[in-house]
C-alpha cells in the first residue's frame, strides 16, 4: 500500500462530519437522501462528504432505480480503510452528537427514503423549504 492510500483515509476520517457518516451507516445501509436528513447539511456537502468517503475506500454505494445507497465497504481495496473502521466502532459511542445521529437515523430508516424525499429530505420535527407558508405580497400584512 502507498503512502497516497493511507493519505486518503486518514484526511477522510479527519472531519467530524464524515466522522458522523461513518457512525450512522455503522447501523446499517442509508439511502443519500436519509443521510442529508439526519446530518441536515445540503445535499451538495454530503454528496462531497460521500464522494471522499468513498474514493478512500470507507464507503461504498448501490444504486437501486433512483435511489443511492450507501454503507461501510468491509472489502475495501484500501488496506487502511478496514482498521480505521474497525477501531471507529469502538470510539465515540457516548459522544453525545452521534447518540442524537444514530436516534435520527433509526427514525429515518423507519419512515424510508420515500418519505423523507417527499418532505424535502428531512425528519419530523424540522421545518422544510416547502413546509414554509407562502404569503400573498398583493395581500395586507398581518400586525
Amino acid at each position: 500500500m502507498s503512502l497516497r492510500s493511507h493519505e486518503d483515509v486518514m484526511k477522510a476520517v479527519a472531519d467530524p462530519t464524515r466522522v458522523r457518516i461513518l457512525k450512522i451507516l455503522e447501523e446499517g445501509e442509508m439511502c443519500v437522501c436519509q443521510i442529508i436528513a439526519v446530518i441536515a447539511l445540503g445535499q451538495s456537502t454530503i454528496s462531497k462528504h460521500l464522494f471522499l468517503l468513498r474514493a478512500a475506500g470507507l464507503i461504498k454505494d448501490r444504486r437501486d432505480k433512483k435511489w443511492i445507497h450507501y454503507s461501510l465497504d468491509g472489502k475495501s481495496v484500501n488496506l487502511y480503510a478496514g482498521p480505521v473502521l474497525r477501531n471507529l466502532r469502538k470510539w465515540l459511542n457516548d459522544d453525545p452528537l452521534v447518540l442524537k445521529d444514530r436516534e435520527r437515523a433509526a427514525m429515518a430508516r423507519e419512515i424510508g427514503p420515500i418519505a423523507i424525499c417527499e418532505r424535502g429530505m428531512s425528519l419530523p420535527g424540522r421545518k422544510t423549504a416547502r413546509c414554509r407558508p407562502v404569503y400573498d405580497r398583493d395581500a395586507p400584512a398581518a400586525r
